[in-house]
């Protein structure tokens, strides 16, 4: 009997899974773990990670997310002695489904994060071109998309 109730949970726990690298389980809501100061680490586009110094370009981007709904990306650029730092704000939310961050900027445009991973400590997701167009216009953004992750701070 008590084999059978510890499959029911595992089973049931199984399902808890929301996105696609997990984490399977978490006692912190979403809400709760999206909230926060957050580092981007990866940022791919065409296979390339283009954050840090890549080839005389350096690239940076934070990302803070707060409990009332409201958010700022900060942005840098850096090349050839040329340093361009922006920062965008506006209004966040989860989608109805919650795997994906809705970004409401305060220019009034609308981007999204598909969210892949989400743990108190780490933010993977994906970014559509548009999205990658509107915070580094300086790029040439992948057709298919580009991948980020980041890590809290």
């Amino acid at each position: 009997m008590l084999l059978v109730g510890v499959l029911a949970i595992a089973i049931g726990f199984s399902g808890c899974q929301k996105y696609e690298d997990g984490p399977w389980f978490s006692l912190l809501t979403k809400k709760q773990r999206v909230t926060g100061e957050w580092e981007v680490k990866t940022l791919m586009n065409d296979g390339t990670n283009q954050i840090g110094n890549n080839g005389g370009q350096t690239y940076a981007l934070d990302m803070e997310f707060d409990e009332d709904g409201n958010f700022e990306l900060k942005m840098f650029f850096s090349y050839q002695g040329t340093s361009i730092s922006e920062a965008f704000g506006g209004e966040w939310e989860f989608s109805s489904d919650k795997e994906e961050i809705e970004l409401d900027f305060d220019d009034g445009t609308y981007q999204e994060i598909e969210i892949t991973r989400l743990t108190n400590k780490e933010l993977e997701g994906e970014l559509s071109e548009q999205t990658m167009q509107k915070i580094f216009p300086e790029l040439t953004a992948s057709k298919g998309g580009s991948r980020i992750e980041a890590e809290k701070k």
